[in-house]
């Protein structure tokens, strides 16, 4: 039982210890994930037709300053 109250005020246990270096990748993978997924689709943007671009109200020119964007630009 000493053992059980040791481990949930020990330093780590307060700091995120272990957890927080388990979330950490995960976190990592997510960003990763997002900023795939946002790459697909101004990439997609290219694919479009006049017509549909401007359908969504895009030029050809903006849809082409957004493909050329970094993935960590928004």
């Amino acid at each position: 039982m000493q053992q059980a109250a040791i481990r949930k005020t020990s330093p780590q246990t307060a700091s995120g210890g272990a957890g927080a270096l388990l979330r950490a990748p995960r976190g990592l993978m997510n960003l990763l994930a997002t900023w795939q997924h946002q790459a697909e689709e101004r990439a997609h943007l290219l694919r479009l037709s006049d017509r549909e671009l401007h359908d969504l109200g895009i030029s050809r020119g903006e849809a082409e300053d957004m493909a050329r964007k970094a993935v960590w630009n928004r």
